[in-house]
């Protein structure tokens, strides 16, 4: 293994003596790699946070890439009987692979070594099911058991993005096989459903226009498609090129359509040139200002743009005239020209006004995303900002931090450490930013009280955190998209995660409740109207860090009137999914069909009775427990992409047959 590009191989073939060499280019090098005999397999553990599969006589690119690691992988491990994968990454996430179908089974995150510098080693006893891990001077044994899930899935696959319609009152939702289902808040029913959308392609993010008439949703396969709500699709814009990308946001503005993710530059459509049915991008006036790829953008009227990169640059643009004018950084700021500019200043800790200038030694690429800005959020609410000097400009991601911008200014006025441990998280407001919901990978949502938070300008950066309201796990894998929406007044929080599940809930003590279950609810019945309190704190708030508790206690399961849990024990549908999470092949995929009821877990110490195969480690303390969420019956609809669904019954995913090894 190599930490420079390129990777050399050497073996002998069994029929001859001569050593036969070969070389893999691959971005950034590994850290370590394993070989598969009987499926001729080479795995290799990336900085760059994938997994590559590699034909050893094909080495011009990878067969497959497994997207999910959030930080750089440092060891990968065959389970050949199986045809699985056991891969490890920096940020100490443990998660096992199908390789037939290039998806992601199980994940657990683990609580040791406490130190980010170690080394890790795997050794797998197949015989008798137990995996050994060692982490500098720990050794951890994980041993394998059956089990069955009976909780509640919204999707037959993991579910990567939830928006809120609030003309209609509804919650859509998509998976990462391409279907898109809709809900009523009111009752969740699920009241129609469109499959392959985007052929067998996933579903990344959505979004809606400015009237709420239009859905856009956007797919791996280099595509964003315009749909009305009878399923028919109006225009599909090219955004790849005919190339696989990772779109990570759609931002629908007045004049504009900008679609980011996959690079460094802002892909942009103008909906004045929708004269046809397939749209091709047009060229963004402000060109390339940012070092690695954007993720994310918020828009604040009259015209101001704020676009995030996975190396924490948030870049403020004029989105009239498509041009950059400054770079916020935790670390740094720095003016824009008309063209790149690469000279960071420093921020001094007493004065934002600093424009001390620095060595270009000290301006680095952050290539691990300890600073990766996943989401922005502009709060408008906030009307006189610009004479007090407070925050306008919220952002989250990498390490688990939030942190509050003054954009008037130029200033980082606040961060703070909202998930600890957790890798990257997502985040949501509510209209008038009283509060911010922040969600992580482990399935852990925080309700926050913001609305006296930095509303005043500070000389020193503020890191106290903001009033917490509420801390809960409603989901039992990464929470992949978040909405506040207030139907009737109610203000609820809509999440949807890799487990399969869309919940609803809203503020301190609120049941949660779960789309697909098999009772409707009266939203007026389950969740009270929230009262505005400032110091509203929640009596118990749970903490994950200390001890793993149920997914959902006694108070928290929102019963029917009949006394009906919310998890569906009477429909006879025992079929599981098993999501693909952050997956990014980057080539075509067919057919992925269940194979497998029960699927072996990895057991910490004694039987509860949870949600699918899981991993537990027997070492005291030394794992945390997150669910497997199991492998999906593929279905799409070839034909069409609309079907209604009856008043009475949700849908049933119909079993296929099991496939042998």
């Amino acid at each position: 293994t190599s930490s420079t590009n390129t990777v050399v191989l050497a073996w002998r073939e069994k029929s001859t003596k001569h050593l036969k060499m070969t070389w893999l280019n691959i971005a950034q090098g590994i850290h370590a790699f394993d070989y598969h005999s009987r499926l001729n397999l080479i795995a290799t553990a990336g900085i760059n946070n994938k997994v590559c599969l590699w034909n050893p006589y094909v080495v011009s690119k990878p067969v497959g890439e497994l997207w999910g690691h959030s930080a750089s992988v440092i060891a990968v491990q065959f389970f050949a009987e199986r045809k699985q994968l056991f891969s490890f990454s920096r940020d100490k996430v443990l998660r096992l692979w199908d390789i037939q179908y290039q998806l992601s089974i199980q994940r657990i995150a683990c609580s040791f070594p406490k130190s980010q510098d170690f080394r890790c080693l795997f050794h797998f006893d197949e015989t008798h099911g137990r995996l050994f891990i060692s982490l500098s001077n720990q050794l951890a044994l994980l041993a394998m058991k059956n089990e069955d899930s009976k909780r509640v899935k919204s999707h037959a696959k993991a579910i990567t993005c939830v928006l809120y319609n609030s003309l209609l009152k509804q919650v859509i939702s998509s998976d990462v096989g391409s279907t898109v289902s809709f809900w009523m808040i009111d009752t969740g029913q699920k009241i129609k459903q469109f499959t392959g959308c985007h052929g067998n392609a996933e579903i990344s993010t959505m979004a809606l226009d400015a009237n709420e008439m239009r859905l856009l949703t956007g797919s791996t396969d280099g595509t964003v498609k315009i749909w009305d709500f009878n399923g028919h699709c109006h225009h599909t814009l090219n955004v790849g090129q005919d190339g696989a990308v990772d779109i990570s946001q759609i931002l629908v503005l007045k004049k504009t359509i900008l679609v980011l993710g996959w690079e460094r530059a802002i892909t942009v459509f103008r909906p004045q040139n929708f004269n046809q049915f397939f749209i091709q991008s047009e060229e963004w006036k402000g060109g390339v200002q940012h070092h690695d790829d954007i993720l994310c953008a918020a828009f604040l009227p009259p015209q101001m743009l704020a676009t995030g990169s996975y190396d924490g640059e948030i870049i403020l643009w004029n989105n009239s005239t498509e041009n950059a004018h400054n770079v916020l950084h935790p670390g740094y700021q720095r003016l824009l020209n008309s063209t790149l500019d690469t000279k960071p200043q420093k921020l001094s800790p007493e004065k934002s006004s600093s424009h001390t200038m620095v060595d270009q030694a000290a301006f680095e690429i952050d290539t691990e995303g300890n600073n990766a800005v996943m989401r922005l959020c502009f709060l408008e609410a906030r009307k006189n900002i610009a004479a007090t000097g407070g925050a306008n400009l919220v952002s989250c991601g990498g390490s688990g931090y939030v942190r509050f911008w003054d954009t008037f200014k130029k200033h980082l006025l606040a961060e703070f450490l909202a998930h600890s441990g957790a890798g990257s998280i997502i985040m949501s407001t509510d209209k008038l930013n009283r509060y911010l919901t922040t969600g992580d990978s482990d399935g852990w949502l925080k309700i926050w009280n913001i609305e006296e938070y930095c509303l005043n300008s500070s000389k020193n950066k503020i890191t106290e955190t903001p009033s917490l309201l509420r801390s809960f796990q409603p989901h039992e894998d990464q929470i992949r998209s978040l909405e506040m929406c207030e139907p009737g007044g109610r203000l609820l929080i809509v999440s949807c995660s890799a487990d399969c599940s869309i919940c609803v809930t809203g503020l301190c003590n609120a049941p949660i409740l779960i789309f697909g279950q098999a009772k409707h609810w009266n939203i007026e019945n389950c969740l009270s109207l929230p009262k505005r309190d400032t110091n509203l704190v929640e009596s118990e708030i749970q903490e994950e860090n200390i001890k793993v508790k149920p997914i959902f206690s006694k108070e928290e399961l929102c019963l029917h009137p009949a006394g009906h849990s919310v998890c569906n024990k009477n429909n006879g549908d025992d079929s599981t999914c098993k999501p693909s999470e952050d997956l990014n092949l980057g080539m075509k995929y067919k057919g992925r069909n269940i194979y497998k009821k029960k699927t072996q877990k990895l057991y910490y110490g004694e039987i509860i009775q949870k949600s699918t195969s899981t991993f537990r480690s027997l070492s005291i303390g030394a794992l945390k427990e997150l669910p497997e969420v199991n492998k999906p019956a593929f279905l799409l609809d070839p034909e069409r992409y609309f079907r209604e669904e009856s008043e009475e019954e949700d849908p049933q995913v119909p079993e296929l047959p099991l496939l042998s090894e």
